[in-house]
């Protein structure tokens, strides 16, 4: 039987990953999460995420032009709410706040965040805003996966481990 929703809340009935979006310019590193990206392209491999424009991760990828998303898995659960409560204008170093490991990258100066499905590598093709929202396009310079960790989805606010294919 269909329900109704209330409009503000239309977003949330659709199935989404959860991301944490690692950026750093002038020696300045940032994390913060996001539950919405997308895959536009493969050729040439593009992804879309979002990011609020009063977010401070949102002034690091307009001055590198550049940032990693990572794919989460059950490994940053106790990273994705507490990071919501810490902003990179008031904390050194949201990857230690957050008790996140990192690995460097080979293409951008932004960490991998460790232990995560997956973590693309992206050079900022495109911005464009929307009411207080801030869309990048980036093109994948290098992308990793590990099929051995599961990836983390999100659905009416309840995370979900995904498995197998069907």
């Amino acid at each position: 039987m269909l329900q109704e929703v209330a409009l503000p809340q239309a977003y949330r009935v659709t199935p989404t990953g959860l991301y944490l979006i690692s950026t750093a310019h002038e020696g300045k590193r940032n994390v913060q999460f996001a539950f919405r990206a997308l895959g536009i392209s493969d050729e040439p491999p593009l992804l879309l995420i979002g990011i609020q424009d009063k977010n401070f991760s949102r002034v690091m990828i307009q001055q590198s032009r550049e940032f990693v998303l990572n794919v989460c898995s059950e490994n940053q659960l106790h990273a994705v709410d507490k990071s919501r409560a810490l902003s990179g204008r008031n904390v050194e170093d949201k990857f230690i706040a957050l008790g996140l490991e990192t690995i460097p990258a080979k293409r951008v100066q932004a960490a991998l965040v460790a232990g995560c499905h997956a973590n693309v590598e992206c050079r900022v093709v495109h911005e464009f805003t929307v009411e207080g929202l801030f869309l990048f396009v980036g093109e994948a310079l290098v992308a990793h996966v590990d099929n051995q960790v599961a990836p983390i989805g999100r659905l009416a606010g309840k995370s979900f481990r995904l498995g197998s294919p069907i």
